[in-house]
């Protein structure tokens, strides 16, 4: 009998050491905390932003005979930069357009300039600092691609960035963890799945999908913003994931893909 006594004391502190482990593995978090957490955060609060740029330079993809080199309309604009062409129709910016040389060899320079929008509205577009995981993604989402048209490449001088829209949370829809045989979540760290909408404001109303002003856009340019990420689909739920990780007690938001999984509507 006595022998038995410390194999029971082992068999007590062993469990309590799992008891321990799992506690510090899994802390529960339930969905109004997840949502308070991914609401709050500096990604989800972050605009959306429409980005000017002060100069497009590109060589001539649009072909012309010698000497009839004209400045481009409005859908020609669209294809090099929807933003750009969007503002032009609702006379809030201007575009200077000059030419260097004949036919498809030309150099186009398009000089932009803010006429009609609220000083207070713009902001400097801000440049590449150090590598940053989530403005990569945001940028993904939001930046017009480099374009390449056939051989050529639009060059873009960064300008101005004015907020459009902002996110409005709907629910949380599945919370992931390190048990979830399914997934690849590390210790100390969750997956929320939650759902959210765009809010536009008033500037951006021309860029959202619903809009009157929207639809009324040509249709070349409506395709153009849509295959730029150059507007605000309103009309359906985004999907993305948010992933937590915890420090000491508390869960900290670490990134947030918002294409994750299915993708979003464009």
């Amino acid at each position: 009998m006595p022998r038995l006594a410390p194999c029971r004391r082992l068999t007590v502190i062993g469990v309590a050491g799992l008891v321990v482990l799992d506690g510090c593995l899994s802390k529960p978090l339930d969905k109004k905390e997840a949502a308070q957490i991914v609401r709050e955060s500096a990604a989800f609060t972050r605009p959306k932003f429409a980005h000017i740029p002060r100069l497009l330079t590109f060589q001539g993809y649009f072909s012309s005979p010698y000497g009839t080199e004209g400045v481009l309309s409005i859908a020609q604009l669209a294809q090099i930069d929807p933003t750009v062409a969007i503002l032009k129709i609702g006379r809030l910016i201007s575009v200077s357009e000059s030419i260097y040389g004949p036919g498809r060899g030309a150099m186009h320079h398009l000089v932009i300039t803010p006429t009609s929008i609220d000083s207070a509205s713009l902001l400097a577009d801000e440049g590449r600092g150090a590598y940053d995981a989530q403005e990569t993604i945001d940028a993904q989402e939001e930046r017009p691609p480099t374009s390449v048209y056939g051989w050529n490449r639009v060059q873009r001088e960064p300008g101005w960035r004015v907020p459009i829209g902002t996110r409005e949370l709907l629910q949380v829809d599945q919370i992931h963890n390190w048990k979830d045989a399914n997934e690849n979540i590390p210790v100390n760290e969750l997956a929320i799945d939650f759902s959210w909408r765009w809010t536009p404001n008033d500037f951006g109303d021309a860029f959202d999908s619903q809009s009157e002003s929207f639809t009324a856009l040509p249709d070349s340019v409506q395709e153009s913003a849509r295959l730029f990420g150059a507007r605000m689909n309103t009309a359906e739920p985004m999907h993305s994931r948010a992933f937590l990780h915890r420090e000491g007690v508390k869960w900290q938001l670490r990134l947030i893909q918002w294409s994750y999984g299915r993708g979003n509507p464009r």
